[in-house]
């Protein structure tokens, strides 16, 4: 008697030990076909933060805060002679201000130099801190929009992320020569000259005209997020030619 023939439906099993199929062991499809391991940056949008681009507006981000944190040290005090005896009898001999050097007419000159020294950097580090606060804006917009996956709807944006990437990077460079070149200016002033002098002649030698430390991070912050914008864009471009043969292929869906 003939066999009876009826098409059996394809394993999609391993094979295991015995012949056995093993079940939930089919054939991987691309990513973001099926559930994912567990984790933090496994799911379908998280795997976006693991790209390159990310990692990049992650940088940036972090970059621009240290632009604002460290401007703004120059915005939030006015530093030099804070005139303790004008804060009560105990507190002025408990801190020092018995023994600061500074009586009468040397006070009140210390007290408007610094008020002076103050405003002259003020329009700088105001400048500072509004660059630093945008482009960490920037940074997590982008982001933003990389995790909600709009470059593979619209691909037009990785173009448009890229132009800015680039303007960004080098309007950074001239921001940097003038935000250096307006310190130093400041620092050459005769105001700052007297101050220091004035500081000097009472025995106190952190006054002196030239930049610190906070000024200097800030600028070597500015450089670095120049070479990570530059990097960001290189990637934006890889991005926009992934997504046009990835459209050609939505079958091999991989994450940009």
């Amino acid at each position: 008697m003939a066999e009876r023939c009826s098409p059996r439906a394809p394993r999609t099993g391993r094979t295991g030990a015995g012949g056995r199929a093993v079940p939930g062991a089919g054939l991987e499809g691309p990513p973001g076909s099926r559930a994912a391991a567990p984790g933090l940056l496994e799911c379908r949008r998280c795997r976006y933060l693991r790209t390159g681009r990310a990692c990049c507006q992650a940088v940036g981000a972090l970059l621009a805060l240290l632009v604002l944190v460290c401007s703004s040290v120059s915005y939030g005090s006015t530093g030099g002679y804070t005139g303790l005896p004008g804060l009560g009898g105990i507190y002025y001999y408990q801190y020092g201000g018995a023994y600061s050097g500074f009586s009468g007419a040397d006070g009140e000159r210390a007290q408007q130099l610094d008020q002076r020294f103050y405003l002259l950097k003020l329009p700088i580090a105001r400048a500072a801190m509004a660059v630093g606060g945008c482009l960490l804006v920037f940074s997590c917009v982008l982001i933003l929009v990389g995790v909600l996956r709009l470059p593979w709807h619209f691909p037009a944006w990785l173009l448009l992320e890229c132009s800015l990437d680039i303007v960004i990077a080098v309007g950074l460079v001239p921001a940097l020569y003038y935000f250096f070149h307006f310190l130093l200016g400041v620092y050459n002033s005769s105001v700052c000259k007297e101050r220091e002098q004035l500081y000097q002649s009472k025995g106190y030698q952190g006054f002196r005209c030239s930049l610190h430390g906070a000024e200097i991070a800030a600028g070597l912050s500015g450089c670095v997020a120049v070479v990570a914008y530059l990097f960001s864009a290189g990637l934006a471009v890889r991005g926009y030619r992934t997504v046009h043969k990835l459209k050609q292929k939505p079958v091999q869906l991989y994450e940009l």
